[in-house]
């Protein structure tokens, strides 16, 4: 195993690449260090013929299965919600699932799966400053983000993120009892300054967040998770299981980008 495609088949990845930072793209660096990873965004293809291993990044309904036929190395899917289109996922040979829930429905149906998943804790490490911020929830604006539950904390809350199309509510919401808001697609450095000043990172989503709880986890801060998320509380269920007494140490053993890369290229064999 040596050449390995990487596909974000997505019609606006090379437009976020610059502010990506996070354990998919820590574990591809790591894997680059000794296999060669061609890198396809946006609604690019790899040429036929070339590559040993075909990972992509999607959802069970990712377009980029439409074109799976063409190829006949091997395939992998990392997945990024809960399985839908089980059709679909029968067309690859592994699917990395992002937590345990996933891992469990994608086996129940006779799919090949591997728990893959992590955080760059290398990029994602606390450094000493002051802890101005009292809760900081970095997510899209959107219904199913849940912001509005969080205005009872008035201008102890700092949201920053994007607005979904039908998330103007969402914001409205929190702007409108005194929360600190940010809206766009900020650089990850910014993040990691937010991550570093809050004294507490929140989490109400009913869904989705997984990549949040795990950098706050990085960041030394064991976030307050919605127990209705059932793939992102996962991980606040395993870290009570574990024993440890920081977060950031059981990230670093459980979901760093080195471990993420071995899970990885387990699935390419």
């Amino acid at each position: 195993m040596n050449d390995i495609a990487f596909i974000w088949y997505w019609k606006e990845a090379s437009k976020f690449k610059n502010n990506w930072r996070d354990g998919l793209r820590a574990a591809l660096e790591e894997i680059e260090k000794t296999r060669h990873v061609g890198w396809y965004l946006d609604e690019e293809v790899p040429p036929r013929g070339y590559y040993d291993f075909l990972l992509f990044w999607g959802d069970s309904n990712c377009p980029f299965f439409d074109q799976l036929d063409k190829y006949k190395c091997k395939k992998g899917i990392c997945l990024s919600t809960m399985p839908q289109n089980f059709d679909n996922l029968r067309k690859v040979d592994v699917v990395y699932c992002e937590s345990q829930p996933v891992y469990e429905e994608v086996r129940r149906m006779g799919i090949r799966a591997i728990k893959a998943f992590g955080t760059d804790t290398k990029f994602y490490t606390p450094t000493e400053t002051v802890k101005d911020i009292e809760y900081f929830y970095p997510a899209t604006f959107s219904p199913w983000k849940k912001q509005s539950l969080l205005t009872h904390l008035g201008s102890d809350l700092w949201c920053i993120g994007t607005i979904q199309p039908d998330g103007q509510g969402e914001l409205n919401a929190v702007a409108n009892s005194g929360a600190h808001v940010e809206v766009g697609y900020f650089p990850p450095e910014k993040i990691k300054d937010y991550y570093n000043r809050a004294k507490k990172v929140i989490i109400p989503a009913i869904h989705g967040s997984e990549r949040t709880c795990l950098e706050a986890m990085s960041m030394n801060i064991l976030p307050e998770v919605n127990p209705e998320n059932k793939k992102t509380y996962s991980y606040i269920e395993e870290f009570k299981e574990s024993g440890h007494l920081f977060p950031r140490d059981f990230v670093v053993q459980n979901y760093s980008a080195v471990k993420y890369a071995k899970d990885l290229l387990q699935g390419m064999i």
